[in-house]
């Protein structure tokens, strides 16, 4: 009668990873069972993908934090012949309408809403407006699309931004209401600047206007 027994089956890793059935009578061996190994690349392997060789998130979702700071300085001191301005991104227009709206919260107006879509309706109807002005299939009109629009309407909210920061400290009367149409000025040729940089077919219909008067 066959004698039947059992014998450990080494792995490279020196432990017994499964069990050899075999037959001491030499009939012939059945094989090994259940039999594993431990894959090399496994979870203790993190050469390769470390989290300490990701990309930062800010970094993943394209936003520039010293981009946004020399666009933000270029706009508020009127340097509209900087290069930054050809390159408006929609992270730092987001950035400036949740901060407006941040301050209108302190001031106990929860306007983040209104705030957020009222900008994408003037950027929607500035962009229909610019259009018609110089034309859907003109050379410059690849610079007027509704998504350089609401850059360029998110970005000129700085002066608007800078008032509420302000209004904050000072009481309301005839100093803030002053304040407010100067901001609002400023805001308006801000964004009138701007476009005309991005789009020079506006800067040549406000040199015929002229000469028309």
């Amino acid at each position: 009668m066959a004698d039947w027994g059992m014998r450990p089956q080494d792995t490279a890793y020196g432990q017994s990873a499964g069990v050899e059935w075999f037959s001491s009578g030499g009939a012939g061996s059945y094989g090994s069972y259940g039999a594993y190994s431990v894959p090399v690349s496994g979870y203790g392997n993190t050469s390769g993908n470390s989290f300490e060789d990701e990309p930062p998130l800010l970094e993943e979702l394209g936003i520039d934090i010293g981009a946004i700071f020399l666009k933000t300085r270029a706009v508020l001191f009127w340097r509209f012949n900087s290069r930054y301005l050809d390159d408006l991104d929609m992270g730092g227009a987001l950035i400036f309408v949740f901060v407006l709206a941040g301050l209108q919260l302190l001031m106990g107006k929860l306007h983040f809403g209104v705030t957020l879509g009222w900008s994408v309706v003037f950027s929607i109807l500035l962009w229909f407006m610019l259009n018609q002005l110089v034309g859907s299939a003109g050379a410059e009109a690849k610079n007027l699309d509704p998504y350089s629009c609401c850059c360029v309407v998110g970005y000129s909210m700085l002066p608007l931004v800078v008032y509420s920061a302000m209004v904050i400290l000072i009481p309301r009367g005839p100093l803030s209401l002053a304040a407010a149409a100067l901001c609002t000025l400023w805001a308006a040729l801000t964004a009138s600047r701007i476009f005309a940089r991005r789009c020079p077919a506006l800067g040549d219909l406000k040199v015929r206007y002229y000469r028309h008067l």
